[in-house]
């Protein structure tokens, strides 16, 4: 016979595990409703360079989890279905040259709202930048993904972003100290030195860091390809200290051809930031854009100082407009030879317009000869391949829901990547009145930064 203390004792164990399962039937709920169904259907979608037609996505939390023909996948009860009625569907683009902390907190809600959700930040104040990425990630900011360098490495400081080495020794022990806090990769400018260059190579290479930038003029853009750096930035770089700038075109133009033969076996990526150097040919052309509103007022005041300075030098933009065709033109030997080529802006002051710059470059590649998909790879699958991220860059299943739907088809035409329906980011679906809502916030915020 049992005694009463264990058949109170049994009661009361069985009214915990009854609480207990309560509980965790709630919790399922709650996880159930915070990762409920999106589902679009209908739908064009970019898969491997072309448009798959009359497709259903279907996203579940912050993952894309299924891809098929609407005819063939269940959609999930419950689920929020969106009719897209042959709206277009490509992932999420990436501006891969940034300097978030000079462009202003203002430059992160308007990157979202024209669909960039990954950047990569290449030079700006760490503190700073990481407490935005903290307050994206818990979601009190909307915000792209972050990837970023902290400090530039250089052989001289030329700002606050800036880290000076005196030597070899100190840029390995920059390396060594940046790797130690967590940077995503070491970014480099150009005026280390050969040994520091080097050095910073092998350090690199020892914390198991990409080292991207600038190339140092005492390195020949061959020898930092050689030497395993990641990516080059800035297609004019090509000309700072090297032994191009004085070539005869033609002899110019066939080494250019065998050095990007080389980057291409040696998989050196570039970014060419045309668009920097397109708004630098005549910045007058940019001061009254209506876009300058979502620029933060500090920037516009940096941008509008340089172009007073432009107005009486017809001269120099007649030769920067004439140089920036041959920086198109360079650009399109870089694809003809196989260089893998990335989107970036060089977003940072006045001169860039954050997220509308991106669409900008696109145009640009296709300019240089890129197909509309080759030029949306650029933004999308090659900074994946880049970054070595496996969860990005295309629509398929198990990755991030980073995704922009598009009322009319950039395969037709590039220019129109800029007709934006709306944005998912993590899985949050952002409809045109909320992203007329984030510009309005970026208008709010630069006005006063």
């Amino acid at each position: 016979m049992k005694s009463p203390m264990n058949s109170r004792t049994a009661r009361h164990a069985v009214l915990v595990y009854g609480l207990f399962a309560v509980v965790i039937w709630c919790a399922s709920l709650v996880l159930s409703a915070q990762e409920h169904s999106l589902v679009f259907t209908n739908i064009n979608v970019f898969i491997g360079g072309t448009v798959q037609p009359a497709m259903t996505v279907i996203v579940r939390g912050d993952r894309i989890e299924a891809v098929g023909k609407s005819a063939t996948l269940f959609i999930p009860a419950g689920s929020q279905v969106i009719a897209c009625d042959g709206k277009f569907m490509i992932p999420g683009l990436w501006d891969m040259h940034v300097h978030l902390t000079d462009a202003k907190v203002s430059a992160i809600p308007a990157l979202v709202a024209n669909g960039i959700t990954g950047v990569r930040d290449m030079g700006s104040l760490l503190p700073k930048l990481d407490d935005w990425r903290l307050q994206i990630e818990h979601g009190n900011l909307v915000g792209p993904r972050i990837l970023r360098a902290g400090p530039i490495l250089n052989g001289q400081s030329f700002g606050p972003v800036q880290l000076a080495v005196a030597d070899a020794a100190e840029a390995r022990g920059a390396v060594r100290a940046l790797a130690h806090i967590g940077v995503d990769f070491i970014k480099i400018h150009a005026a280390l030195t050969r040994d520091q260059f080097f050095a910073v190579a092998d350090e690199a290479k020892r914390a198991g860091l990409p080292f991207s930038g600038h190339i140092p003029m005492g390195v020949s853009p061959a020898e930092a390809s050689d030497a395993g750096q990641a990516s080059f930035e800035h297609t004019e770089s090509l000309f700072v200290g090297t032994a191009y700038v004085r070539m005869p075109r033609e002899e110019m133009l066939t080494a250019m051809g065998l050095l990007f033969q080389r980057f291409a076996k040696n998989d050196t990526f570039y970014t060419p930031t045309l668009i920097m150097y397109k708004s630098s040919a005549d910045w007058r052309d940019f001061v009254a854009h209506s876009e300058d509103q979502y620029v933060a007022r500090s920037a516009q005041e940096s941008m509008r100082k340089a172009s007073e300075a432009y107005r009486n030098a017809p001269e120099i933009v007649a030769g920067r407009k004439r140089v920036l065709q041959d920086l198109i033109l360079l650009v399109g030997m870089m694809r003809k030879n196989g260089v893998k080529v990335m989107v970036g802006t060089d977003l940072s002051d006045g001169r860039i317009f954050p997220g509308f710059s991106v669409h900008e470059e696109l145009a640009l590649l296709v300019e240089a000869g890129f197909t509309p998909a080759e030029a949306i790879a650029a933004a999308t699958r090659v900074p994946a391949e880049f970054l070595k991220l496996r969860d990005t860059g295309t629509i398929e299943s198990g990755k991030r829901a980073d995704i922009l739907i598009l009322n009319k088809n950039p395969i037709q035409d590039i220019r129109n990547s800029t007709s934006i329906d709306s944005v998912v980011l993590r899985g949050r679906l952002f409809n045109r009145r909320e992203l007329h809502q984030l510009l309005a916030d970026a208008k709010r915020l630069a006005a006063v930064s």
